[in-house]
């Protein structure tokens, strides 16, 4: 569950930006990596459970699926069976097999439609008039179906609105926690866009080009070189300590959104399985706790990010140097 792995992450470093050479970081990146691997195969144990049992109910999904539009289960024996066959078939096997197919389908959809694929053929020559003059006919004919056992049409409409509101509650919900992780990322893409950062990478750009031409020359001075050197360390504990703080505030507010949000992922996941068990008829439902474990896991690689702006360097060797 994900609130098993919530103690066990590790806190962002508080000296990101450290030149020292024990800082802390490997033991960080080590925490972070071990819990990770841990997260990633406990969520793909999950995800494989789901797709085995959409797997072993593929037969019976696709049979329900084809029972809710009114056809025989005769027919959707049948087109199951030729589906079937057809997939290790070639040639003259696989022609026939095709015309079968098509056959089938016809009927299916007389059956589901009560429209002929011989009228839909004539139609396609007939005047304006004449398609309008068919289509009240039609509909004239559903209408004395539902006449005929009221009942019947008011219990299809009131399963058919139940399943529409259920989709709808979690596509709202779905779309409300996305928004708000969405709000994240964007911060972070502002954060990369951030003009002074792009300055002060622009400068150390500059000043590496100017090391690589003095290593070009056949006499440099190696006071030049140090000089250059030590302002591009300047620039480098300036650029992470400009972008770190900024970034671990994101990170943090991350984790707030993934905490405070883990009660709606169980909704989410009781939601969803109610739409997937609605919509195939069988269920398949995910273990609780696996959108949790997913926002978790986000969360983590976010954090893992933590010493992404510390390029400082305890002895810079340039291109050109050796």
């Amino acid at each position: 569950m994900p609130e098993a792995f919530l103690g066990r992450l590790p806190s962002p470093p508080g000296n990101a930006c450290s030149t020292g050479e024990n800082n802390g970081k490997s033991e960080f990146v080590e925490a972070v990596e071990r819990v990770k691997q841990e997260l990633t195969e406990e969520i793909q144990n999950r995800r494989d459970k789901v797709e085995q049992k959409f797997e072993a109910n593929e037969d019976k999904i696709k049979q329900n699926a084809m029972s809710r539009t009114g056809v025989s289960p005769q027919l959707i024996q049948q087109m199951m069976a030729i589906e079937k066959a057809s997939k290790g078939a070639s040639g003259e096997q696989k022609k026939a097999l095709d015309a079968q197919k098509k056959a089938l389908a016809g009927q299916m959809m007389e059956q589901s439609t009560n429209i002929s694929m011989g009228e839909i053929e004539s139609m396609k020559s007939m005047s304006k008039e004449g398609k309008q003059a068919w289509a009240e006919a039609y509909a004239t004919e559903k209408k004395a179906e539902v006449m005929a056992d009221p009942k019947a049409y008011q219990d299809k409409n009131a399963a058919l609105m139940k399943d529409i509101k259920l989709v709808q509650k979690q596509k709202q919900l779905a779309d409300s926690l996305g928004g708000k992780q969405m709000k994240y990322f964007k911060q972070l893409e502002e954060l990369e866009k951030d003009k002074a950062a792009i300055d002060i990478q622009t400068k150390i750009k500059m000043l590496e080009s100017e090391i690589n031409e003095l290593y070009k020359q056949e006499s440099f001075s190696d006071e030049a070189i140090r000089a250059k050197q030590n302002a591009i360390r300047t620039l480098q504990i300036q650029y992470c300590n400009l972008m770190t703080p900024r970034y671990l505030d994101i990170v943090e507010g991350y984790k707030s959104f993934m905490m405070s949000s883990l009660k709606d992922y169980y909704r989410l996941e009781k939601l969803t399985n109610q739409v997937n068990t609605a919509q195939t008829g069988v269920e398949v439902n995910m273990e609780p706790g696996l959108m949790g474990l997913e926002q978790v896991s986000a969360y983590l690689q976010l954090l893992s990010g933590s010493y992404r702006y510390n390029q400082i360097r305890q002895l810079a060797v340039y291109v050109g140097a050796e």
